[in-house]
């Protein structure tokens, strides 16, 4: 007998996405199912991003690109490398133009059709009204849907899609070597970290990511000021690069108290971020969250409709700080005196991240996925209503 086949299409295979399907490989071919993934190229500003990955065995394809007025359309050249397949899962976005051809292949006995995805962009204000418009319509054309967090969930069956066709896949980064490097730095070694970059004793607060206009970064350096006004023995640590550096080294060119070590990454990164006490970021959270957890630095931040799903990981007062919309600088340098001058609470939030790093891991999203799939497969071979 024929062992089902799965193919997974991605228009980008991202570094942290590799683990993920390495994980998700072996958990299928133990139940005797063949998954492939294929994947197309970045863009030239995706690739400066330094955020490309490279999958062993992987298909790679040539994206084609089309402008259509102020929208980017992509044409994903897999339909021959899909043929075969039992179940395809594809990105939900609308302007994948491969995902309305699989749906019509397979409305005349083509592989079943699974979307993958947030069921809609969560930046309210990029976002554009005909692709979210196109969007519902079509979450309730596919045969199964692998949603990244429960809140995605929550949306997709209020739009109609059955509960029953919806798994919680709950979306992670390998975090395990952050997690095992952090737990390994007891207090010694921490200060030994914070004497090795010139960090006087004192609370010190962390930026931790790329450096742009979605991260805020002019607003942590306010809230920073008012923070060290405060508390005079505060100290600022920033581990990142991006388009905004040049704001965060003239700071810190006036600033003694300032940090600035650019971009880090594995043990390096770890090793910087182990010196402080909160992690701040008023701007978007996304996958970073996951870094917070497994590194154990409480993260504060503040709430909004701009963040990725992720956001939803964070729980206020229990493995972070999230604070109003219109939370002002000094409303966020207030939060965070709270926080780094309050032994108690700076505890009970490093608690509930080293649980959130438990919970949210590669591993459990792997196992999450398999079983989607296996149950995608099985309304497959059952004949589904596809409604």
């Amino acid at each position: 007998m024929t062992p089902p086949r799965v193919t997974i299409v991605q228009r980008v295979m991202t570094h942290y996405r590799v683990p993920f399907f390495i994980a998700l490989h072996e958990r299928l071919a133990a139940t005797g199912i063949h998954l492939e993934v294929v994947h197309g190229q970045p863009t030239a500003d995706e690739a400066s991003l330094g955020n490309s990955g490279t999958l062993p065995g992987a298909r790679v394809i040539r994206n084609r690109s089309l402008r259509v007025g102020d929208r980017s359309l992509c044409w994903q050249p897999c339909l021959g490398l899909t043929r075969t397949s039992d179940l395809v899962v594809v990105e939900q976005a609308s302007r994948l133009l491969v995902n309305y051809v699989l749906l019509a292949r397979r409305a005349v006995g083509g592989p079943s059709v699974a979307w993958w995805g947030h069921g809609r962009n969560l930046d309210a204000h990029g976002a554009s009204r005909l692709g979210e418009a196109i969007k519902r319509p079509l979450a309730r054309r596919s045969d199964w849907w692998f949603a990244y967090t429960t809140g995605t969930r929550a949306h997709l069956e209020s739009v109609g899609v059955p509960a029953a066709r919806i798994t919680v896949v709950q979306n992670a980064t390998d975090t395990t070597a952050v997690a095992l490097r952090r737990s390994s730095i007891g207090p010694a070694a921490r200060t030994r970290l914070c004497r090795a970059l010139e960090l006087a004793d004192g609370p010190v607060g962390v930026v931790l990511g790329s450096l742009y206009p979605a991260k805020r970064p002019g607003f942590v350096l306010d809230a920073a000021d008012r923070i060290r006004e405060a508390v005079p023995d505060f100290q600022l640590v920033v581990i990142g690069d991006g388009p905004d550096r040049g704001l965060v080294d003239a700071a810190a060119r006036s600033r003694p108290w300032i940090r600035v070590l650019g971009a880090r990454t594995g043990d390096a990164m770890v090793d910087a971020a182990a010196t402080g006490d909160v992690l701040l970021n008023p701007g978007l959270v996304g996958l970073a969250v996951l870094d917070a957890f497994a590194l154990e630095l409480p993260m504060i931040t503040i709430a909004g409709d701009h963040h990725s799903p992720e956001f939803e990981y964070l729980l206020d007062g229990v493995n972070g700080i999230v604070l109003p919309p219109a939370t002002t600088a000094t409303g966020f340098a207030a939060a965070t005196i709270g926080v780094i001058g309050d032994t108690r609470t700076q505890q009970r939030l490093r608690e509930g991240c080293r649980d959130a790093a438990r919970r949210y891991s590669i591993e459990a999203m792997a196992e999450n996925f398999a079983t989607g799939i296996r149950a995608a497969l099985q309304v497959r071979a059952n004949g589904p209503d596809r409604g």
